[in-house]
């Protein structure tokens, strides 16, 4: 188990499958504390969609937000709820999508972690495309 500190809330992560290893891996990424670095608490107005969040790092630290987790790993979703128990957060409080679901519309805030394929954000984009707003806040790191 690992610790991330951010500005949202400090948080205990696990990879997941959880490993035995002497020195185990992080269960988050730079791209993660890039993402959320450029949040200030107060922008956040309507849908938070989070796309391709690999062991719930961000969706834990905006799960007081509802965001929307969106990928297409069932894994990173098993992962994603293992750390909102481990937390203490209600897994009711994320709402989970594969990536070929319809997205909420006008979302406020949008954070994407790129993915590797490039089919994959490709078709994210596309969906993206028909539900943001002008006023749509879309972050992107990798």
């Amino acid at each position: 188990m690992s610790h991330l500190d951010n500005g949202f809330r400090s948080l205990t992560l696990q990879r997941f499958p959880a490993t035995d290893d002497v020195n185990p891996l992080q269960a988050w990424e730079a791209a993660d504390e890039y993402l959320l670095q450029q949040l200030d608490d107060t922008e956040i107005r309507g849908p938070v969609l989070i796309l391709n969040d690999a062991f719930g790092a961000l969706s834990c630290a905006l799960a007081e937000h509802k965001p929307y987790s969106i990928g297409d790993s069932y894994i990173s979703e098993l992962a994603t709820r293992e750390n909102l128990r481990l937390n203490g957060i209600d897994e009711s409080s994320v709402k989970f999508l594969d990536s070929t679901a319809d997205y909420p519309q006008q979302p406020g805030v949008v954070l994407i972690k790129v993915p590797k394929t490039l089919a994959l954000l490709e078709q994210q984009l596309r969906a993206l495309r028909k539900v943001v707003t002008s006023d749509t806040r879309i972050i992107a790191g990798a």
